[in-house]
């Protein structure tokens, strides 16, 4: 089982979304860290300039006196990004998952058992799950030997489409990722800008001028939280605009290829790149094909040299 989760194209797909995802928030995590850094350089150099006995030797452990109350802190790190490593696993689950429910149908097709996958919500409306349901019908046609046209829905996909479902799904998920984030970073700052001033206080035995000067520094720690936020949401917008546009061109590809078979284009076949998601689904596919349209010579389902499935834009 273990092995199949790194030979296979799908399981692939899923670690590196999983990836793709978790570097939002290590990145967000690694430009507050260094401005954090940078400012507490500054507080340093700011009392040193008001006749701190501090010499430069003693930036280091000025900074881990700073910052050994929030040690305590770094394992709920390393837990908040495998938690965001599994959220990106679960996204890639919700891709796949039509493409999971193309396959079932499909080997239901090749069992013939009569039985078939129920599909219930919002997983109706989705655009593989239409093809998996006519393809189901299309061979019930051929076994019966009766004629059988391509659904008016499915010939009306002449390019890439939005799928609304995925697109509310990816929002609420990105939604309580960002939420948590900046929420989770927003408390370690201030929990951060709090130590500084009683540093201040207690090590340094600074004046009440000095202390203002510190607690001013709060809108800076806001700051410091506020444009990685926008930066990651950004690439959030990024990361979903490139996910959604390979999952429509594919999904679009696969819907021209079964109704061009069925229109009389026999020798079709669906022909995914190597890094699209779905890969597993086409074979499926491409088997049923072959069951009714025999081919003399066997073609590879990845596709050849220079030949690409259509990307949406």
């Amino acid at each position: 089982m273990m092995k199949g989760l790194f030979t296979s194209q799908d399981s692939k797909f899923s670690i590196r979304t999983a990836f793709l995802v978790t570097s939002v928030p290590l990145l967000m995590i690694i430009m507050i860290s260094y401005s954090v850094w940078l400012l507490l350089a500054m507080n340093f150099s700011y009392f040193r300039a008001n006749g701190f006995p501090l010499d430069g030797s003693s930036l280091q452990d000025f900074m881990n006196y700073l910052l050994q109350s929030q040690m305590e802190y770094t394992h709920y790190v390393g837990l908040f990004l495998i938690g965001v490593f599994m959220i990106g696993l679960f996204m890639a689950h919700i891709i796949l998952r039509p493409f999971s429910q193309l396959i079932e149908m499909c080997h239901e097709i090749k069992e013939a058992k009569g039985e078939k996958i129920r599909i219930v919500g919002l997983g109706k409306q989705k655009l593989l799950v239409k093809l998996g349901d006519f393809l189901c019908k299309y061979t019930e046609a051929k076994k019966s030997k009766s004629v059988i046209s391509v659904p008016a829905e499915l010939q009306k996909v002449k390019a890439p489409v939005m799928d609304g479902v995925f697109y509310f799904q990816f929002l609420c998920i990105m939604l309580i990722l960002m939420t948590v984030t900046v929420t989770s970073i927003f408390i370690f700052t201030n929990q951060l800008q709090d130590s500084i001033l009683q540093a201040a206080m207690t090590m340094l035995k600074s004046p009440k001028g000095m202390s203002l000067f510190l607690e001013s520094q709060k809108e800076v720690f806001e700051l410091i939280v506020v444009v990685p936020s926008v930066v990651s949401f950004v690439l959030y917008c990024i990361i979903a605009k490139l996910i959604i546009s390979r999952v429509q061109g594919v999904t679009y590809a696969y819907v021209r290829d079964v109704c061009e078979v069925v229109s009389g284009n026999t020798s079709r076949r669906l022909a995914p790149r190597q890094e699209d998601p779905g890969r597993e689904a086409a074979l499926a596919v491409n088997e049923i094909l072959d069951i009714y349209h025999p081919r003399k010579v066997q073609q590879s389902v990845e596709a050849p040299e220079g030949l690409v499935a259509p990307q949406g834009v």
